[in-house]
């Protein structure tokens, strides 16, 4: 087992809903070393988690399905908290855990790398409707499965609640990207942005073993860029997904939707991006903090 993390700042809140449980920190003792991906939903947790998986290991042959390796640590998807921990305490590296709660979640670790992953929000909002018409059991009254101008309204118009922070509004993801990327609660935070990985998927595997500080040579980069690719995790879905082969999705490949930005083009009219345009800057004020959330590039 490695050295455990010391504490250097508690939480500052608790974040609930109807699947986090900010009890269920306690399923991870972090070590030194440890990597945390810390993101919103629909932002590329999972292929982020899936990348850092494999350069942990030593390449795409993982020991056991991304979920049960890498944990969201903090959420109660039917798994009772002994396994994640035991699941966790097995494993003799550096783990790679996930959480879709803020920086202000959760306490400062020394050695524990945080990476945060965001994604243009329009591009959230059409994958959660895609995430929400994939799962089993239908929830009738979830917004996201109205029209899309009656959905957008909503989820432009939805608050931010710590109790009830699994409801998936704007206001829940500039609130995430506020609290762990422009508060700098984090100082040694690796940003990364959705759209930039996609660009060249080689270099984002490049970009985020030296963020973690994981020595990667070119022949580990290209397999695990290889086996990271959208096309490759979809073939093996069931593989990567959260909770896969439970039955939880009506397709487990259906999780991943189409690895694309921009999907609001040609689905929106003007004054429907004008009002989200209008909204994200009453919740992000700052101009450059926007361009960047919504199109990634230079660090914020």
């Amino acid at each position: 087992m490695g050295r455990p993390a010391p504490e250097l700042a508690p939480a500052l809140r608790g974040y609930r809903g109807s699947i986090t449980d900010p009890a269920r920190w306690a399923t991870w003792q972090p070590q030194r070393g440890d990597i945390l991906v810390c993101t919103p939903p629909k932002c590329g947790t999972t292929w982020t988690q899936t990348i850092l998986a494999m350069l942990v290991h030593g390449g795409p042959d993982l020991p056991g399905k991304v979920p049960v390796l890498s944990p969201w640590v903090d959420a109660d998807l039917g798994v009772p908290a002994s396994e994640v921990a035991a699941e966790l305490s097995r494993q003799t590296g550096r783990r790679v855990v996930k959480t879709h709660t803020p920086a202000d979640g959760f306490p400062i670790w020394d050695g524990v790398t945080v990476i945060a992953v965001y994604r243009h929000p329009l591009d959230v909002f059409f994958s959660l409707r895609k995430h929400v018409a994939n799962t089993a059991v239908i929830e009738p009254d979830n917004p996201m499965n109205r029209p899309v101008p009656e959905a957008l309204r909503a989820w432009l118009s939805g608050s931010e609640e710590p109790e009830d922070f699994d409801t998936d509004t704007l206001a829940t993801l500039a609130v995430h990207y506020r609290l762990t990327v422009l508060s700098g609660r984090y100082p040694d935070l690796a940003l990364f942005h959705y759209s930039d990985m996609l660009r060249d998927g080689r270099a984002a595997v490049a970009q985020l073993a030296a963020a973690a500080g994981i020595e990667a040579d070119a022949a580990l980069i290209d397999a695990v860029a290889e086996a990271s690719a959208f096309g490759a995790m979809k073939a093996k879905a069931s593989e990567f997904v959260p909770v896969g082969g439970t039955g939880y999705w009506k397709n487990d490949a259906g999780f991943f939707d189409s690895a694309s930005s921009r999907k609001w083009e040609g689905k929106l009219s003007g004054a429907e991006v004008a009002l989200f345009e209008a909204r994200l800057a009453e919740l992000v004020p700052d101009a450059a903090a926007r361009d960047w959330l919504k199109d990634g590039g230079a660090r914020v």
